[in-house]
């Protein structure tokens, strides 16, 4: 019984190494979603402001962020592109998640700017990268 699973072992290494190694680095992050609906929607100097003062979060460590605006996609149920602002943030572990929560320059952020918006939202998600 041991040999046969080390032969399959062994032959998926020689002839698959690349799906094996994948197998064994089975990665996750956690993404940190924030949708921000602004105050004045119309206003393009506050959609500005608020973009480039989520753009300073960058300066904290250990983790990736994209920064957009929604785009009008075919109208389907269940899409919402009500928002005016959107970051999305991904983390290794949740320790990082917690350190970019509580960073000094996310906390500026958050209180320099909550003038600029009239509500926000948050989803943190747990993904498995396949």
């Amino acid at each position: 019984m041991f040999r046969r699973g080390f032969l399959a072992t062994f032959l998926a290494i020689v002839f698959n190494p690349g799906q094996v190694l994948a197998a064994r680095k089975k990665r996750s992050l956690i993404v940190h979603h924030t949708l921000f609906w602004l105050k004045d929607p119309k206003s393009e100097g506050n959609k500005t402001t608020l973009i480039e003062n989520l753009r300073t979060l960058i300066r904290i460590e250990d983790h990736r962020t994209l920064i957009g605006v929604p785009i009008k996609t075919i109208d389907y149920e269940g899409t919402d592109s009500s928002y005016d602002v959107s970051i999305v943030t991904y983390f290794d572990n949740v320790d990082q998640r917690v350190t970019y929560q509580n960073h000094p320059v996310h906390q500026a952020f958050f209180f320099d700017n909550r003038g600029l918006w009239d509500r926000f939202v948050s989803y943190d998600t747990f993904c498995e990268i396949p």
